[in-house]
């Protein structure tokens, strides 16, 4: 059963998915904040590792709540507007750090100069935000769309998605010491994009077999309603 969900072509769709949460989470758990503190220009800056917790924690909780409060409004919005969410969150904190760190931050200390603005608590809080609200989004999708994709099996596609999570993180971090900063921060909003196409593809293909199966349990309903009419009738 558990090796029949590891290649179920379901899960095989949202590897994307699962991919882009593990790098996402290395990236601005582990390889940002080395990348901030190699950054000679910084060495000012004493509160790096507070105002980035604070932003990232702050930015989790606020999203979570914002899930939980719209979804009870909104239906579906634990999908496909989360997931939009998440991608644009990706796309705007990749934009900030790459504007505003320096190329070899994450492989070395560097004296180097970012390619426009240098950082700050102000600009850190920001980028810490969105990237709080990015992993919340992407972990929280993953973990609905598991429990629609294979209903039977819940437990055991959550943990073939974070088995996948965990190999994406393994990898990332094996090669972040030789890894460029501009790589992640344009590969992270490539594969978030790429992500967000195939994760409303499988959503869709769900719904619409959500409504078929409705549909043949009513007509089911339907027709031993009529049957049993007939036997009343008869008797």
């Amino acid at each position: 059963m558990t090796l029949s969900t590891v290649i179920s072509p379901k899960l095989v769709q949202l590897l994307p998915l699962t991919i882009l949460g593990g790098f996402n989470v290395s990236f601005w758990l582990a390889i940002f904040p080395t990348a901030m503190n190699f950054t000679k220009s910084n060495s000012n800056l004493i509160y790096i590792p507070a105002i980035y917790s604070l932003g990232a924690g702050l930015g989790e909780v606020l999203m979570g709540i914002l899930i939980s409060t719209l979804s009870k409004q909104i239906k579906g919005f634990g999908l496909k507007p989360t997931m939009l969410i998440g991608t644009i969150s990706v796309i705007i904190y990749c934009s900030l750090v790459f504007i505003s760190t320096p190329f070899e931050a994450p492989m070395r200390p560097t004296s180097e100069k970012s390619i426009w603005i240098g950082q700050s608590y102000p600009l850190i809080f920001l980028i810490a935000i969105f990237c709080g609200i990015s992993d919340c989004c992407i972990n929280g999708v993953r973990s609905v769309i598991c429990a629609l994709v294979l209903p039977q099996r819940r437990a055991q596609s959550f943990a073939v998605t974070r088995m996948y999570h965990a190999a994406a993180c393994m990898t990332c971090f094996f090669f972040s010491p030789i890894v460029p900063l501009y790589t992640y921060t344009c590969l992270l909003p490539i594969l978030s994009i790429f992500s967000t196409f195939l994760f409303f593809r499988v959503v869709d293909k769900t719904h619409s077999m959500e409504r078929k199966i409705t549909q043949q349990v009513m007509e089911e309903e339907k027709i031993q309603t009529l049957k049993n009419q007939n036997i009343l009738t008869v008797a």
